[in-house]
């Protein structure tokens, strides 16, 4: 996993130095586990070129048949630092195979084009010096941890807050359910109310005798607005216990209060 989680910030890192991978020139320095898994990113992300070069040549073959590269002598590699944009260095040598005056060689041949050099050997293959250069970009094992750890940190805050926002819409659900639950007696209670607005208008009109349209109309009116202004308390009450999530006993009690069930 750490070897993955440093290969994948390698190449981020490169993605962020050069805007576009896909006409980049690669050297890889070494065979190992580490340095093919990183080479395996940056030829997904479309490098145009890709150099392998180890001081066991059977090694480097085999690598770069793998990935479908070009196998670069040993001894070949410094003269070729000139054509290469990215350089991923992982071998087992016990001193700096890379050092400043190589490296400012490059650069003055380049005439200042980037270069990225990633140093994931331990002991370090490339001199810290190198990174004074202008345009030249070093990271390290260490540096490409700590980039990994800030990874994770974003991944956890963003995490957190995802979590966050799923248990905010699970509330807002529950809620939606809790109100759902309150609708059937907030409609059974409306209509128990029509029902005896209906009847008692229907007496009163039938007292009354005939009555010109707009003087009907009015009564409906009447009533109809008392009848609101009677059911507007305790229909809050049943939406705002559905808020509390005390919706079963406001249910229980508006319905017995109500006789809404017979």
């Amino acid at each position: 996993d750490h070897a993955v989680s440093v290969s994948y910030a390698a190449v981020e890192l490169a993605k962020k130095i050069f805007e576009s991978l896909q006409q980049r020139t690669v050297m890889v320095l070494g065979a190992g586990e580490t340095a093919e898994l990183a080479a395996r990113h940056l030829v997904n992300q479309g490098v145009a070129q890709v150099y392998i070069t180890n001081r066991t040549a059977e090694r480097a073959e085999r690598l770069a048949q793998a990935l479908q590269a070009k196998a670069l002598p040993w001894e070949a590699f410094p003269e070729h630092l000139v054509y290469t944009d990215i350089v991923l260095s992982s071998t087992s040598a016990p001193h700096t195979i890379i050092d400043l005056p190589m490296v400012r060689e490059a650069m003055r041949v380049r005439r200042g084009r980037p270069m990225f050099f990633i140093d994931i050997a331990v002991p370090r293959d490339i001199a810290p010096a190198v990174n004074t250069l202008e345009n030249v970009f070093l990271y390290d094992v260490d540096d490409l941890h700590n980039v990994v750890q800030e990874n994770l940190r974003e991944r956890q805050r963003e995490a957190l807050a995802a979590e966050e926002l799923v248990w905010r819409e699970v509330r807002h659900f529950q809620q939606w359910l809790e109100v759902r639950d309150a609708v059937p007696t907030i409609v059974a209670l409306r209509q128990h109310a029509e029902a005896i607005r209906q009847q008692e208008l229907e007496k009163t009109l039938a007292k009354l005798g005939p009555l010109a349209e707009h003087q009907r109309r009015a009564l409906e009116a009447l009533t109809s607005g008392i009848v609101n202004k009677l059911l507007h308390a305790p229909t809050v009450y049943l939406k705002r216990s559905s808020q509390e999530g005390q919706v079963r006993d406001a249910v229980q009690m508006v319905r017995h209060l109500f006789h809404l069930d017979g």
